[in-house]
This record gives structure tokens, sequence and C-alpha cells, in this order.
């Protein structure tokens, strides 16, 4: 006696096997792709934030660079040499 082993394949069982896989691939994709979106909302947030940061510390920064040019330090000049000529060190080696 020998054993046979048929494999019998049902075309309709075979469609919506496919059918439900298409699906739920489609599904996980979906729910994929919403998930990467919000991603992408909340780190584009998080750039525009830092941005405004950055324009308020330049802000800040300029608002301090024009009080300090408005006050008029008297800069007195130092002479440590009391000759007029223009003496340069030079390294040796």
């Amino acid at each position: 006696m020998s054993v046979t082993f048929d494999v019998i394949i049902n075309p309709v069982i075979l469609l919506a096997a496919l059918l439900v896989g298409v699906f739920v691939g489609f599904i996980f994709g979906r729910v994929k792709l919403a998930k990467n979106k919000s991603r992408i909302a909340q780190l584009e947030s998080e750039i525009l934030s830092s941005h405004q940061e950055t324009l308020e510390a330049q802000r800040a920064y300029v608002m301090l660079q024009s009080k300090l040019k408005d006050q008029s330090i008297p800069v007195i000049p130092m002479k440590i040499n009391g000759s007029k000529e223009n003496t340069k060190e030079k390294a040796t080696n």
C-alpha cells in the first residue's frame, strides 16, 4: 500500500486569504503612515519653537549691543614707552 499525499488548493480559499492579507497589510501601512505623519508634525513644531527661542535670544543680544553703543565710555590710551619708535619683538628659534 503506497501513501499518497495530494495537495488540494481551493481557489476560493486562496483568493479569500489573499484579500485578507492585502487588507491587513493596507491597515498596518495606514497606521504606520499616520504614526509617521504625527511624529513629523511633532518634530516640525519642536523645530519651530527652537527657532523662535533662537530669534528671541538674538533679539535680546541686539538690544544689549544697542544699549552698549548708546553709552559712551571714554577710552584713555596708555603709553608704556615714551619713545615714538615702533619696536616689535622677533621670535627666536
